[in-house]
């Protein structure tokens, strides 16, 4: 620690020794590079005071642990959602203790941030220490910055004493007005046992298996509402004459399906049409979507009309704040508040779902064989027949056409592979909405759900064309309702643990999102860990990202696609204008296939198996095929996932041994690989190996301890290897498997996923 120190004696201002208690103090200017020599100022201290930088929780349990500090009242200036770093039960469980033992007060910042860095270390001699500078005790401020501090030491409660700590109390009260866990504390205090108490510790930390929190209980209460329009008018289609209610068409009965009953229309069992205005019958009108192929007699994507349908909460079981919260922004777009319940119009509480989660309301109904999706004062159902030859083989076109993009456009050293995996991704978007009916099949205690429905990790360059295919894959499966990811600069942990409290299955993608930041949303490890078949809907989660791979904790949840490609993105490069024609004109075409997918789906109900996910997606797009009688291409993964089949991570181990940029070295019952490239660049090498290798890396390296393994895998033998492969003539060529998938492990090893392997 460099540093300036000094005696300052204030006997001199004789006028003034009230103002200076002994008049001395002791005075450090210090630069301080360590952490660690920052918080040894604070070690053995009976109380401290600050107002400081922090972005995690876990370091106040340290300080007060470690540091044996007697208690400590911190105002955090610049954490937006600090409860939310909360990632650990075992911390949450100490901040909760620290708490009640008073030792611990987190104040929250209220307004603007706080960038003031002030500390009053209150020692056990009746010293205290006064410390005002740029340290703070944020990770970011001593990995990148080294700070500079002021010290003064003087007597417990001299003048100098308590004009610093009047300054801390200012911060308090103008910029505070709440302290880290205050609700939770209070709900603590109200647990009827032991075991409550710990499921409420564990729901605040987001892995807890309470049943659902109040806002979800509320959406689950709408969504019900939901399920019954959908439910009537379903009726109404399937089977005119035992149709429970009439239909009422408020807008275009030209567009509607032959089988609905109009108003003029009357059964024998009802001898006059349905009044509009009578409570018993719903004034919906099921029409045709702007979306229709016009290839077929039924609707492809049909809606429901229905502007005076009513969503009914109720709200007398959850905490009236979360009610009062919940029912203001309804009530703003005509909803009714009252004391027991919420009544909103159906496009109130469509549009706030979409504002408050970026997706749209979505949910499968087995039971009425429909996927419904919100949408203002519509509901969007699935198609009303089984589609042609004709539409299946339109539908499959346009898709191959859109993959085909990086043949006729793209930049890539592995062009197959690229498409095979784009063509993945649609399979796993058509499959997205039913991960919680395989959630409810697959939940057992002895099963880690969060290994078998992963989330979707697309990464690639800026210019690989990611972002576009996840686009076009949401609005293939909202019916051009959703043309967007969202912003991974606007989510944050409490985005991503809010979105499971909407009963909304829509798929959520988040757009460029760094890898570091995936890594701190930390409700994505245990995502499903605490689903229950009593829980509302969660999305699945889909994200690209311009980055290498995570760690392998988030690997392992995620279901990992490359897209090795590059497409033309500035409009002077070469192609770049056929390139957008040939995208726009893929885009414009009207596409219903996912329609006919979750009509198969909820028709087979294949999860009920109960050994299957996306496969299940695969099998139903291959049956297309042949019902269009459509010659499959080549890169369509048919008999297992993509990345199984074209596996990046031995593509580019391939390609750099085929380079002589790697070579390798024998180790005892090992081998080494050592590359020419930069020490970061062989990281990424590493982590795309299979576990089983036994694989770290250590400078430009790589030990690899099951060498027999890894040559297989690779394609050569461990002789080759080491006798330098790129002259060797083998065949590294990955071919596509034809298999019956029937008669293997068809989810890309589904079974050692399921059971946590």
């Amino acid at each position: 620690m460099d540093e300036l120190t000094a005696n300052i004696s204030f006997d001199r201002f004789a006028d003034m020794p009230e103002f200076y208690g002994s008049g001395a103090a002791k005075y450090r200017l210090a630069m301080v590079k360590e952490r660690e020599d920052f918080l040894d100022l604070f070690a053995g201290a009976r109380h401290v005071d600050a107002v400081t930088y922090s972005e995690t929780p876990e370091l106040m349990v340290k300080m007060l642990t470690e540091y044996d500090i007697g208690s400590l009242d911190v105002l955090i200036g610049n954490a937006e959602e600090y409860a939310d770093q909360v990632s650990e039960v075992s911390t949450a469980r100490s901040l909760v203790q620290l708490r009640q033992d008073n030792r611990l007060t987190v104040r929250l910042k209220n307004r603007k941030t706080v960038h003031s860095k002030i500390y009053r270390i209150v020692m056990p001699d009746e010293t205290v220490k006064l410390v005002q500078g740029s340290a703070n005790l944020s990770r970011n401020s001593w990995e990148y910055h080294t700070n500079q501090i002021s010290v003064f030491t003087t007597d417990l409660g001299t003048e100098l004493d308590e004009e610093f700590e009047r300054f801390i109390d200012e911060y308090r009260e103008g910029y505070s007005d709440q302290t880290l866990l205050e609700g939770l504390v209070e709900a603590l205090e109200e647990a009827d046992s032991p075991e409550e108490r710990e499921n409420r510790i564990e729901y605040w930390v987001g892995a807890g298996d309470l049943e659902m929190s109040d806002t979800a209980a509320l959406n689950q209460d709408a969504v019900e509402d939901l399920k019954d329009v959908a439910d009537q008018v379903t009726t109404v289609v399937d089977d005119p004459a035992e149709a429970d209610e009439t239909v009422a068409f408020v807008e275009e009965p030209e567009n509607a399906d032959r089988n609905v009953i109009t108003p003029n229309e009357p059964t024998e069992e009802q001898e006059s049409p349905a009044d509009p205005d009578d409570d018993e019958s719903p004034d919906v009108g099921l029409v045709e979507s702007e979306h229709e192929t016009g290839l077929t007699d039924g609707l492809d994507r049909p809606r429901i009309r229905a502007p005076d349908e009513k969503i009914r909460m109720g709200t007398s079981k959850v905490d009236k704040d979360t009610a009062d919260e919940f029912g203001a922004g309804l009530r703003d777009r005509g909803a009714t508040v009252e004391d027991h319940s919420i009544t909103a119009p159906l496009s109130a509480y469509n549009n706030q779902v979409k504002e408050s989660t970026a997706i749209p309301t979505m949910s499968v109904l087995p039971e009425a064989e429909q996927v419904v999706i919100g949408e203002d004062d519509e509901m969007i159902l699935v198609a009303t027949d089984e589609p042609t030859t004709e539409v299946l083989d339109h539908c499959l076109e346009t898709i191959e056409d859109y993959i085909e993009t990086v043949e006729n456009h793209g930049h890539t050293q592995s062009e197959t592979a690229v498409m095979a995996q784009m063509y993945e991704a649609f399979l796993y978007g058509f499959w997205a909405p039913f991960a919680n009916q395989y959630a409810k099949a697959l939940s057992s205690p002895s099963r880690t759900l969060d290994n078998v429905l992963q989330h979707l990790y697309i990464e690639g360059k800026s210019d690989a064309g990611k972002d576009k295919l996840t686009e076009y894959i949401l609005r293939l499966v909202s019916d051009n309702t959703v043309i967007s990811g969202v912003d991974a600069d606007d989510v944050g942990v409490k985005e991503v643990r809010g979105v499971r409290e909407w009963d909304t299955c829509f798929p959520y993608a988040i757009i460029d999102a760094e890898k570091e930041k995936i890594q701190r949303w930390s409700p994505i490890r245990n995502y499903w860990g605490d689903w229950t078949p009593t829980s509302v809907d969660q999305p699945c989660l889909i994200f690209t990202t311009n980055d290498a791979l995570p760690k392998s904790e988030f690997r392992n949840r995620m279901k990992i696609l490359s897209m090795d490609v590059s497409f033309p993105s500035n409009p002077e490069d070469p192609g770049f204008r056929e390139a957008q024609e040939d995208l726009s004109d893929v885009l414009e075409r009207q596409n219903p296939i996912f329609s006919y997918v979750a009509r198969r789906m909820l028709t087979e109900q294949p999860w009920t198996d109960g050994n299957g996910t996306i496969e299940d997606v695969r099998r139903i797009v291959r049956d297309f095929y042949d019902e269009a009688d459509r010659e499959q291409p080549e890169y369509f993964p048919a008999a297992e996932p993509a990345e199984k089949t074209y596996d990046t991570g031995r593509l580019k181990w391939q390609r750099d041994i085929q380079g002589g940029r790697v070579t390798f070295e024998s180790e005892p019952n090992a081998i080494t690989a050592d590359f020419d490239r930069e020490e970061y660049e062989v990281y990424d090498y590493e982590k795309r190996l299979p576990k089983r290798f036994m694989s770290e890396k250590s400078s430009t390296s790589v030990y690899i301890g099951a060498p027999e393994e890894f040559a297989e895998w690779i394609g050569y033998s461990v002789t080759d290897l080491l006798n330098g492969a790129a002259e060797t003539d083998t065949d590294t060529e990955q071919p596509a498997t034809t298999e019956d998938t029937s008669k293997t492990d068809t989810s890309g090893g589904f079974l050692s996923r399921l059971f946590g392997d």
